[in-house]
């Protein structure tokens, strides 16, 4: 403890500025407590010495009440990395933030929060009486509670009891006024301290310092034009006011008026010569000014993933609502309609009446193929803005697109597959999208199947191979894609395509069906053909393989090629071998049903080892194939 408050961590600031003897004003005064210590030593901050702000206060799990900004300064100032380095070059264990009052630990979650959520000491809090702290410059003699305490400053009824300020004293009224904002300001209690400045303001309506705060205040609610019109006011009454020339410039930006506040601050520096401020300022907003214009001349040339990364590094600067826009339709132009649509319906949510985010939204709506929601945003855009040359050319193109999908579906329902083709290929074109998008990719894998069933292979092989680079894992491509193959002989190209996809997605058991079909063809392309070894026909009866087999091994007999080549020898081996096995698969009734299915003999082999284990666990042996074996015809005994 040092002079009555807690010792802040020493941290290194700027030059000639130290953390430690840098003012504050949180909390409210004990000074103007009227309630007993014994209740009220349960309320004061260990870190300011004041009365915890109410509204603004938190309690730890070691139960001790803080202001909610003091305890946030102490934790972010305990967490410094240069306090850290400092306790581990002195061989200290960094031990992370700390209660103030017991050194417990405050990392993890749960271990603060908003006094809230403990009703009892919130009701305590709340009824803690408290005289007016403007009492000294105002003789106000209000006392109440201090729930009730900015209600009171800003009730002309409530303070001085209804008089007016005394002309003599209005400047110092207005004085404290500001400063109660002030603290309401550094607590974070933004709307309160809004409306204690504009009550300073009302005693004081000449002072430019009372605009320019309550503009700061405006800036954090996200009320920019406000925060214009306080900044404006602020310079009308003081030219050199330099916060207010800075504050509008920000409040600029995040009105999207990039080019205005560069504007003003160019004015500003002419008025203002040599001011820092103005000159940082200046220099950020052209920065930002740069990656805009870059970001949109690289979004016009082509070049989105340049242009993203061009608003990527404006969001930096600001947040405002032309540069989300911006990476934004960067995403659209990539095909990554997800992140668009997020940062759209923000930017409609802060905005509800920006027309760009309506038109960029319902174009990432009917790239994802919900035109009945993407329309919708770009008719709520027109009525906006019917003049909107950019959303009015968007609703016609997509107008168009997603007429022609339906026609493509609908023909393709009834088989009419040229017309189906024809609408698809419309409806690419019209729609202009994206190569990445996922209208590029589904649209194409429709079009692709419907070349399949006009049996234009080739061509529905171009489409599936585009879908799959516009979205890599788009299913339909892929089995549209291996049916065309197989239907080209090239089972081995549909099982490896198939096989990435597989890899994808493991546990989709519809994959795994079309890459076990895909994969049997190429076990059944590759299966010797018996019919041609024994030079039969498919239809040939059990006598005539037979006939034909003796036939074929007179033939290729090894015997009869003693005296042959070594090449004619090997030859005449593997066909006599041949022999054998399409004897065995053509004489057995099952054997030869599983080879003409498809089936090569090590799934033949398989599929009857498996039959003849089922027929054994059903008892019925070789029930129906008789061969000398059990009780025969004579029944059992």
């Amino acid at each position: 403890i040092v002079r009555g408050r807690v010792a802040f961590p020493r941290r290194k600031g700027p030059p000639g500025r130290s953390h430690a003897t840098r003012p504050r004003t949180m909390g409210f005064p004990l000074s103007d407590v009227l309630t007993d210590e014994s209740i009220v030593s349960e309320f004061t901050c260990k870190i300011c010495c004041n009365l915890v702000e109410y509204g603004h206060a938190v309690h730890t799990s070691c139960s001790h009440v803080f202001c909610e900004k003091c305890l946030a300064d102490w934790v972010a100032r305990s967490s410094d990395p240069d306090i850290l380095a400092e306790a581990a070059l002195n061989g200290e264990q960094a031990r992370g933030p700390r209660c103030p009052t017991c050194n417990a630990g405050l990392a993890g979650e749960g271990k603060v929060a908003p006094l809230q959520t403990q009703p009892l000491a919130w009701r305590l809090l709340g009824r803690v009486q408290v005289r007016c702290p403007l009492h000294d410059s105002t003789s106000c003699g209000w006392r109440g509670d201090l729930s009730e305490v900015s209600a009171h400053l800003t009730n002309s009824e409530s303070h001085l009891k209804g008089q007016d300020y005394a002309p003599s004293n209005a400047q110092e009224n207005a004085e404290a006024l500001k400063n109660q904002g002030n603290a309401k300001f550094t607590a974070h209690a933004y709307r309160e301290a809004i409306q204690l400045y504009s009550k300073a303001i009302s005693a004081a309506p000449g002072v430019a310092s009372y605009y320019g705060n309550r503009a700061a205040a405006w800036l954090m609610v996200g009320a920019a034009k406000e925060c214009a019109t306080d900044c404006r006011r602020a310079i009308q009454l003081d030219s050199g006011y330099v916060k207010g020339y800075v504050r509008l410039a920000k409040a600029l930006i995040e009105l999207s008026d990039v080019d205005a506040a560069e504007e003003s601050l160019r004015s500003a520096s002419t008025r203002c010569p040599g001011k820092k401020e103005i000159e940082e300022e200046l220099q950020r907003v052209r920065v930002l000014s740069a990656h805009l214009a870059e970001g949109e001349r690289a979004l016009s040339g082509g070049e989105p993933a340049r242009a993203l990364e061009m608003y990527a590094a404006a969001l930096k600067v600001t947040q405002c609502a032309a540069v989300q826009l911006g990476c934004a339709r960067a995403e659209i132009a990539l095909g990554r309609c997800d992140g668009a649509m997020r940062t759209t319906a923000a930017v409609i949510r802060a905005e509800p009446g920006n027309v760009r985010a309506y038109a960029a939204r319902g174009h990432a709506l009917c790239l994802k193929l919900d035109f009945d929601q993407g329309m919708k945003h770009v008719r709520e855009g027109l009525r906006l803005d019917p003049d909107h040359a950019e959303c009015a050319s968007l609703f016609r193109r997509m107008k168009r697109a997603g007429a022609a999908l339906d026609r493509g579906r609908t023909a393709a329902g009834t088989r009419d597959f040229e017309a189906a083709a024809i609408a698809f290929t419309e409806s690419l074109d019209a729609a202009q999208a994206p190569t990445h998008s996922p209208f590029t990719a589904a649209v194409l894998a429709q079009r692709a199947n419907a070349r399949l069933r006009l049996k234009e292979y080739d061509a529905a092989l171009v489409d599936c191979a585009a879908a799959i680079a516009s979205q890599e894992d788009h299913k339909p491509a892929y089995f549209t894609q291996s049916t065309a193959l197989l239907h080209l002989g090239k089972p081995q190209e549909a099982a490896d395509s198939l096989k990435v996809l597989l890899e994808m997605d493991p546990g989709d058991e519809t994959v795994r069906r079309h890459h076990e079909k895909a994969t049997f063809e190429v076990r059944k392309s590759k299966r010797p053909d018996y019919y041609a070894i024994l030079g039969i026909s498919r239809v040939a009866s059990v006598p005539e393989v037979k006939q034909a087999y003796k036939q074929r091994c007179m033939e290729w007999h090894p015997d009869r090629h003693a005296n042959s080549s070594d090449e004619d020898k090997e030859k005449a081996e593997v066909n006599f071998k041949l022999l054998g096995e399409a004897l065995e698969v053509m004489e057995d009734t099952m054997k030869r049903q599983l080879y003409d299915e498809g089936f090569d003999k090590e799934a033949i082999a398989e599929r009857v080892e498996a039959a003849r284990r089922a027929a054994h666990r059903g008892g019925y042996g070789n029930a129906g194939h008789s061969h000398g074996g059990g009780c025969g015809s004579g029944g059992c005994c």
